[in-house]
């Protein structure tokens, strides 16, 4: 899915913006090709020359430009992608982008975190995503949907007067409005499992995705009561014997240590009674996968997923391929991390009014996606090892490449493999490998790739000269 090219890139994304004028549209490819090219800077600093950057300027202060206009044209291109794939895997959440500067006079009233990490200034501008996977091969094909909000104010009324207000006036609405969204432009969802954390286990939208005959896998939050059963749901899926076992490695994150975690499997189909205040059917049928950690000693471990399917789960194969499904989830958290703090650095952005930040917000974001995408290129490393690295790479630039980060080494007369190209990129964007997992970030992926192409234009110009 990635292009190197950034003019190519942002012509195929953006191409076929309706703007209203061609010469919009035409600026718009070339912001988002600069902003591309140039991940993590500033607009004034990723042009070119002033002429680049007045009309990039112009741009984003044009109010007869809409953001969503401009996200549609992306859109468009994700859901071709999808319309040509079997299965697809459409991973929804929801993060915050926060700001402490002008804008947040126009980002409400309620405080974006608590006192001791924000200033009383601070503001959050809400988006909640859709990224589109596939299924088969685990590659991001594209963002589907992007929701911004803000919340205006603080709620002061009642628990049960808030729990009482239509669904559409709700903060929660935001999963099935994605959904609808997707819906109306693809016309059929046949080919796409929506899969979504604790958040989205509200008992009114697993049953308008199942009135709608859409696919989903939803972990279960709520211990909820169960028709034809006494005991509820914990208590009767903690009775289940596993019909299988299986290991996954669970990566460290913050003071938590890498580890490969035994997971006992169950499933079973459940039939969900409906609470009391639901404006729903009265019971609705799933089936359920159950994911629990056993350790060693056969106590139970940390990890614990109940996860809610409308797939079929009649094996143990099945179920492992549901609890894969919602193990990929993962990668929109990785999505909006790359957007917000490890590649195009969008909560640096200083735009001083609410529109402006969203346009180049919503370019941002498409960018996020390609570099996500530049650094799936060599996720299973046994693979890339057989894989040339042609296949992203031209002659000139992994020669030049080869070079760079092997100075004293002849160039090989068969092209290397991409597992060597990813950590060459590495290498010559300053990387190492300090935590000795082999993993390496967006940002010294990205500072590898702009220095070789740096060194590829150079190289084209020494070429044209006559010396």
């Amino acid at each position: 899915m990635f292009t190197s090219n950034s003019e190519h890139w942002a012509e195929f994304i953006f191409g076929r913006a309706q703007l209203g004028d061609p010469r919009r549209t035409n600026r718009l490819v070339k912001v988002a090709s600069d902003l591309a090219k140039n991940a993590g800077k500033s607009v004034s600093r990723s042009c070119d020359d002033p002429a680049s950057i007045e009309g990039a300027y112009r741009f984003i202060r044009n109010d007869s430009i809409s953001p969503e206009a401009i996200a549609e044209a992306g859109y468009t291109q994700t859901d071709e992608l999808v319309r040509q794939r079997p299965l697809v895997l459409a991973l929804q959440d929801t993060t915050g982008l926060s700001y402490r500067h002008s804008v947040c006079e126009e980002l409400g009233e309620v405080n974006s975190g608590s006192d001791t990490r924000h200033s009383n200034k601070g503001r959050t501008l809400y988006a909640h995503s859709t990224l589109m996977l596939d299924a088969q091969s685990e590659q991001v094909l594209g963002l589907a949907y992007q929701h911004y909000w803000y919340r205006q104010s603080k709620q002061v009324q009642q628990t049960h007067q808030l729990q009482c207000r239509e669904r559409s006036e709700k903060e929660s609405y935001k999963w099935q409005h994605n959904v609808e969204q997707l819906s109306s432009r693809l016309e059929t969802l046949d080919n796409v499992i929506d899969v979504c954390d604790r958040e989205a286990d509200m008992y009114e939208y697993l049953d308008y995705q199942i009135s709608q005959g859409h696919r989903f896998v939803v972990r279960a939050s709520d211990n909820r009561r169960l028709v034809g059963f006494d005991e509820k749901l914990f208590t009767v899926l903690d009775a289940l014997e596993p019909s299988a076992h299986y290991t996954i490695d669970i990566q460290q994150k913050g003071g938590r240590r890498a580890r490969t975690a035994t997971i006992a499997l169950s499933h079973t189909s459940v039939t969900l009674q409906k609470p009391q205040r639901a404006k729903a059917e009265a019971a609705i049928t799933v089936n359920a996968v159950v994911c629990q950690e056993v350790e060693p000693n056969g106590e139970k471990g940390k990890l614990r997923w109940v996860l809610y399917t409308t797939e079929p789960v009649t094996t143990p194969e099945e179920a492992r391929q549901i609890a894969r499904y919602y193990e990929l989830r993962w990668r929109i958290e990785e999505f909006h991390k790359i957007w917000k703090s490890e590649g195009t650095q969008v909560e640096r952005l200083r735009m001083q009014s609410r529109d402006n930040l969203r346009r180049v917000a919503v370019i941002q974001a498409f960018i996020a996606v390609r570099l996500f995408q530049l650094r799936e290129l060599t996720q299973n490393k046994e693979e890339a090892k057989n894989v040339p690295c042609t296949v992203y790479f031209s002659n000139v630039s992994w020669k030049i490449l080869w070079k760079a980060t092997n100075k004293t080494k002849p160039i090989p007369t068969e092209p290397p493999s991409l597992h060597w190209g990813y950590y060459a990129l590495a290498k010559l964007g300053r990387w190492h490998d300090s935590k000795r997992n082999g993993r390496v970030g967006v940002v010294a992926l990205w500072d590898g790739w702009l220095q070789l192409m740096q060194l590829v234009e150079s190289y084209e110009m020494l070429k044209g000269l006559d010396l």
